[in-house]
């Protein structure tokens, strides 16, 4: 039999439970069975749809935490970026992509490179559509006007939409309600931020029609700053007339120099604006959410929700920062050489003849970057970013007996989305991803490509189905669902990626529709049903069958290995949960195993045979866990605690990929100058053990001040991970060495010789700072003679730092790790201005003004280009709100 051992801190979770029970005073668990439908004597109970139905967070089993709409607003929580620290176990991070990735991870499980999405956004209970490229899920704005934000923590794999190893976050829209209500807002801050929000409750037929209307738009300027590239500390040849480096105006690309790979593509819309991008702000904030929400009840027993949301965003990119460079990285330098100084090219104006292995410059570049700072860079391309989003949600609900009663919940999303991207954050053209235009010479190659038409990054649409029947039998003692689910995601259009290094220009086209079908049924029995002295104690089953399908394709013209590929596959998985739960007077105790699934997929970016596809991920949870809401003395108190374990058989992960490709070759007109195909690959990296321990608790010292707090301490580790790189990578043109747990391994030179299997099972665990904790203080206060009310809150958060590398070791790669913060935010809210409907409030996020690193381009020194460039967090905000409520607000 296998024995399932949890640390010792997870276990004494229990111990501690159990001495606070027992030392709470002996009124206690009389004056909560006197008030069992409040708990703790005021700590209220918020609504959670954990179980998809609603219950009191309290008797739920399983770990969830909720924010309300108050809370959201008064901690100042807008994105998931401001959940930092807030919510145990979760961690946010660019992902080393751009800023609006916004890549969720909890309990170590998040989103992986063209792989499903680990932890799942549900708005209005439908998962909502992703970037095809960058791990974003729908758009701004989703946490506006809204009834709560809930996070489950934890595999998702038999109750809701999507199958998920790490947890779903769940955004109930605000309802249209039978009031005529609503409220108008104006916000003004620093870094001239304006936002301003309207809200409109009409009941059209009393308790029968009802309509909400929802708008708010936010404007904020940049607080990363280009500082041009007119004081660089050498001499490059776009310092003087006669050179344009890489440039991107609306659709147009220039490549620098009069080498091979230079000069004008013949794109529409080229503009030879010279590259120097002084003033310019980047990380800045420009969009707009509209949202209807229309409540129909032609019956008692009929509900219909219809819930129409749009975005549209658009920014000047990510400010990235060239931090580091591989001073002895030959591809970098190479890049460097051949750009800039190399004979060969006949490069106008170089400053001398820069050779391989000489990466003067880029030194010099990384140095300058870090001497400016982390709110200043240089970029050599004209950046932005634009979505547009759109989806089309409607739940119907049909008593059919006081016992059953049945939903469907319907789903319809668009995105659009693309972007320019400079990603090594440097005046220097190494890697950068731009609009792709398709060429005459790429059409003429590949018939069914138009030439002149532009590609968007993403390009999708999102249908999903969910029928589904509710059932509370036996007096409310077996309560269960059973549903299908039906989602189909496919290409409305051109999708690609444009690219260009030193090498050259080159992209890809990919069309990937994925569908899942899957049938699924949970129930929870409370043996109370067949004795009184069994109430409370109750035990939960679940099982889904899901039918994973997908079918990908893509053309890459400037590969030369495999330019056209494809392939599609199919996972028949079944995964499971059971548990066991026990309400006693004021403790809720659950244990729960489950076992939970990710499918697998097609990697468009693939440059070897076995790189274009990737197998399902499986995990299997152990979790115990408390609920608890006692006094100590006259204090309520509230103290959640849970401790898991996770076993992952088949992690996924991805990486930069390269492979040799015979080149150069006089023979094969296609041929690039670097000898490989570069993009990048997903793969099963083996298995991996996480585990820890999660900690909220709420305490009332007094009428009016609240104390609150969590903690969570998250440790993961491989128990086995090998990894297959071809013959020569980019970090070494002859024979490369690398880093591994078992030693320097010696990857080989050439052409149709065996790779090196890389021993990884020793590196970091990525993105998962090992603890994390927050302090939050609020005090309500009613002013006399009904003047209103006054709210002052404060949080403090800390997080360690973590690491971001999958592919490497820390002593080959030392800035893989992101910074460990310390967090300040503060706010005064005055409502109800003098018996008004008016409410002013004041804040400030941020307050210490700390910079820490959010995200980095980790394993880039040393298996990918030889650079590493890092995006800073938000600096210190301040701003100031009023707001006028009317009707019955």
């Amino acid at each position: 039999m296998r024995r399932i051992k949890f640390s010792a801190t997870a276990t004494s979770l229990f111990g501690l439970t159990a001495g606070l029970l027992l030392t709470a005073q002996p009124g206690t668990a009389l004056a909560q069975a006197a008030a069992a439908d409040q708990p703790a004597q005021g700590i209220a109970d918020i609504i959670v749809t954990a179980n998809r139905r609603e219950e009191g967070m309290q008797k739920v089993a399983t770990a969830v935490s909720a924010l309300n709409a108050d809370t959201l607003r008064e901690q100042n929580i807008s994105s998931a970026s401001d959940l930092m620290g807030r919510i145990p176990s979760l961690n946010v991070t660019t992902n080393g992509q751009q800023r609006e990735a916004e890549t969720i991870t909890i309990r170590g499980q998040g989103q992986t490179y063209l792989a499903p999405t680990g932890v799942v956004n549900y708005f209005a209970e439908v998962p909502l559509i992703a970037g095809s490229i960058i791990g974003n899920q729908g758009g701004p704005g989703t946490l506006f006007d809204v009834e709560s934000l809930q996070v489950l923590r934890g595999p998702q794999g038999t109750l809701f939409g999507k199958n998920t190893t790490g947890g779903a976050l769940l955004i109930g829209p605000k309802k249209p309600t039978d009031r005529l209500e609503g409220w108008v807002s104006a916000q003004l801050g620093n870094y001239n931020s304006r936002e301003f929000e309207a809200v409109v409750n009409i009941p059209i037929v009393e308790d029968k029609l009802a309509v909400r209307f929802s708008f708010k738009k936010a404007d904020r300027d940049g607080y990363t700053i280009d500082a041009g590239t007119a004081d660089l500390p050498v001499s490059l040849p776009f310092q003087g007339a006669g050179f344009t480096p890489v440039v991107i105006k609306n659709s147009g690309l220039v490549l620098p120099g009069n080498g091979p790979n230079s000069g004008n593509l013949g794109l529409p819309g080229i503009n030879n604006t010279h590259a120097d991008f002084r003033g310019k702000d980047y990380d800045d904030r420009h969009y707009w959410v509209g949202r209807v929400g229309v409540l129909f009840k032609p019956t008692e027993t009929i509900e219909n929700y219809l819930v129409v949301h749009y975005a549209k965003s658009h920014n000047n990119g990510t400010g990235q920062i060239l931090y580091a460079v591989a001073t002895d990285h030959p591809t970098l330098t190479n890049l460097v050489a051949n750009t800039y100084g190399n004979a060969n090219l006949g490069q106008p104006g170089a400053p001398g003849a820069f050779t391989s292995g000489d990466s003067t410059i880029a030194e010099a570049l990384a140095a300058r970057s870090r001497a400016l700072g982390p709110r200043r860079t240089s970029l050599n391309q004209d950046q932005f970013y634009e979505l547009e989003t759109y989806s089309i949600v409607d739940t119907l609900n049909v008593q059919l007996s006081d016992e059953l009663t049945f939903r469907n919940i319907f789903g319809y999303q668009r995105m659009k989305q693309d972007y320019s991207w400079d990603l090594d954050g440097s005046p220097l053209p190494i890697l950068s991803q731009v609009p792709n235009v398709v060429s005459s010479a790429v059409a003429a190659r590949f018939p069914e490509l138009e030439a002149g038409m532009r590609a968007k990054v993403t390009n999708t649409s999102l249908l999903t189905v969910e029928p589904q029947i509710q059932a509370d039998l036996l007096d409310g003692k077996l309560t269960g669902v059973v549903g299908l689910f039906y989602s189909k995601q496919k290409p409305e259009g051109l999708q690609a990626t444009g690219s260009y290094n030193a090498a050259g220009y080159g992209g890809g086209y990919f069309w990937v529709t994925t569908k899942s079908k899957a049938v699924y049924g949970q129930a929870t029995l409370d043996f109370g049903a067949f004795s009184p002295s069994l109430d409370g104690l109750k035990f939960t089953g679940g099982i889904r069958y899901t039918n994973d399908q997908y079918d990908g394709r893509r053309i890459s013209p400037n590969y030369v290995v495999i330019p056209l590929a494809s392939a599609g596959d199919t996972y028949k998985k079944t995964t499971w949960t059971l548990g066991v739960d026990y309400q006693m007077r004021n403790a809720l105790l659950y244990a729960k195993i489950t076992k939970g699934y990710k499918a697998g997929g097609f990697n468009y970016a693939g440059v070897r045979p076995d790189g274009l596809t990737f197998d399902p991920e499986y995990v299997k949870s152990y979790e115990i866990g408390a609920k608890t809401d006692f006094t100590l003395g006259s204090i309520p108190m509230r103290v959640n605690l849970s401790g898991y374990r996770l076993d992952y058989d088949g992690i996924q992960r991805a990486a930069g990929d390269n492979f040799p490709n015979g080149c150069p070759d006089a023979t094969n007109p296609y041929c690039n100058t670097t000898g490989l195909d570069q993009g990048a690959i997903t793969y099963n990296a083996g298995t991996a053990r996480v585990h820890g321990i999660e900690l909220e608790t709420t305490a009332r010292l007094f009428p009016g001040f609240e104390l609150s707090g969590s903690y969570s301490y998250t440790k993961g580790r491989y128990l086995d991970y090998k990894l297959t790189l071809p013959p020569d990578p980019p970090a070494g043109s002859s024979n490369a060495v690398r880093q591994t747990c078992s030693g320097p391994v010696t990857v080989p030179k050439g052409i149709g010789v065996p790779g090196a299997v890389l021993d990884f099972s020793c590196a970091p665990f990525p993105f998962i700072p090992k603890n994390q904790f927050a302090i939050n203080a609020r005090y309500s206060h009613e002013l006399e003679n009904g003047l209103g009310t006054l709210v002052l809150s404060g949080s403090y958060s800390h997080a360690d730092k973590n690491w971001t590398a999958v592919t490497t070791l820390p002593s080959q790669e030392p800035g893989g790790y992101v910074d460990a913060y310390n967090l300040f935010n503060a706010s005064v809210d005055w409502n109800g201005v003098g018996g008004s409907g008016v409410d002013l409030r004041f804040f400030v996020t941020n307050l210490t003004n700390t910079t820490f690193k959010v995200s980095n381009t980790a394993s880039s020194l040393d298996s990918s280009t030889g650079f590493n460039d890092v995006v800073y967090n938000e600096p210190r905000m301040v701003g100031a709100q009023i707001r006028y409520r009317f009707g019955s607000n």
